[in-house]
């Protein structure tokens, strides 16, 4: 049985105020229910990922109970970045093993609205991808760990400053197509050079900016999905692959294990990489695109920022990435992140996406990515 995403919700990506992390997640759902034309009675499962902003450690359950519905099936997800995919991945398992129809699946999280900045940046020191007995509490900070990858690309690549701005002024250009990114104020290369350091050789414009935000999508049969509103778009296949949890603990630091995670997506999908349309990457830093794009193997090894400046992935390319800005611009809602390239793939693959449509998208890749190059998740859509 083929399953197919039949609706999907977004809401502009900022700082929220006089709103919880549950209001939001209720928002997102039924404006994913809308776009599907179901209602919150049809729902039978329903999957999460907690947010920081919440202490709900049963997150979706307590989900079901705000909404004031009993689905068979409530589970919070912990998958890092490649959660969204993991959840689509699992929402396909209910539907063909027949115990569910209709699968909401959600991530959001109010790092500007529900927390302050110190208590954001405690957590992420202590459950993040900083180690609890070798590195806590006077260890690497998260962007030091990522300026540490760069830097060794730089040495052993010959990666440059300039090749990272690219990476962040292409991000800026699509985010200014997007009605719901966060950063749409137009980004020049002498900003960029400009902006402070935060882990040299990281900008502060090399660095994704938190904000409230995610998306929801609601699940079902193709089948049934062609009787919905709105144009389903097919789940092709999807992939996951893991090398360390902590960077310390992995053998190299420019080639880590992500490439596996495509090669199983497009191996359940039957296709190869040619086949991809458009990529929705993980950036949660300027590195972290460019290394992503070199581990899945859309690039070649050390050469992803030559292609950056060379404007190879910019629209109107064989291969354009991240036309909605990416987490760079668009915005990196903590646990949320990542919904956002899932929500952007079906948006490019239904022909909804405006100024920024990549023409004739009809498969596009959704890639996630945990902690420090971690985990990694792959989810080709495809037009139904």
């Amino acid at each position: 049985m083929t399953v197919a995403i039949a609706g999907i919700g977004e809401l502009p990506h900022g700082k929220s105020v006089g709103q919880t992390a549950m209001e939001r997640h209720e928002q997102l759902i039924k404006l994913a229910l809308d776009d599907a034309g179901l209602k919150l009675s049809d729902v039978d499962a329903i999957l999460t990922v907690a947010p920081r902003a919440d202490s709900y450690l049963i997150h979706a359950t307590a989900v079901a109970e705000y909404l004031k519905i009993r689905p068979a099936i409530a589970f919070t997800l912990e998958a890092g970045g490649p959660g969204p995919m993991a959840m689509v991945e699992m929402a396909r398992g209910y539907i063909e093993g027949g115990s569910a129809k209709t699968v909401v699946i959600v991530a959001a999280d109010m790092p500007l609205g529900g927390l302050t900045q110190n208590a954001y940046i405690h957590t992420l020191s202590e459950v993040g991808p900083v180690h609890p007995d070798l590195e806590v509490p006077f260890g690497p900070s998260v962007p030091s760990m990522f300026a540490l990858v760069a830097r060794h690309h730089m040495y052993r690549y010959g990666l440059t400053q300039a090749q990272m701005g690219a990476v962040a002024l292409q991000g800026r250009r699509g985010a200014q197509l997007h009605p719901n990114a966060m950063m749409r104020k137009p980004l020049t290369m002498e900003e960029y050079e400009q902006s402070p350091w935060i882990a040299a050789p990281l900008k502060r414009l090399d660095c994704a900016p938190v904000c409230d935000g995610g998306g929801a999508a609601v699940i079902t049969s193709l089948e049934r999905a062609k009787d919905l509103p709105c144009k389903p778009v097919k789940v092709l296949g999807t992939g996951f692959s893991m090398g360390h949890m902590h960077l310390s603990a992995s053998p190299d630091l420019t080639d880590f294990n992500g490439g596996p995670s495509l090669d199983r997506a497009l191996a359940a999908a039957k296709l190869d990489r040619s086949a991809i349309d458009v990529g929705l990457i993980y950036d949660c830093f300027t590195i972290a695109m460019l290394i992503n794009m070199e581990d899945l193997g859309l690039a070649p090894r050390g050469e992803a920022g030559r292609a950056f400046a060379s404007g190879a992935f910019a629209p109107g390319t064989k291969l354009p990435i991240n036309p909605h800005g990416g987490l760079l611009s668009h915005g990196h809602p903590a646990r949320g992140a990542g919904f956002g390239n899932l929500v952007e793939g079906v948006v490019q693959v239904r022909g909804e996406a405006g100024e920024r449509q990549v023409p004739n998208a009809k498969i596009a890749l959704a890639h996630g990515m945990g902690a420090v190059f971690a985990t990694h998740g792959c989810l080709l859509l495809g037009a139904a």
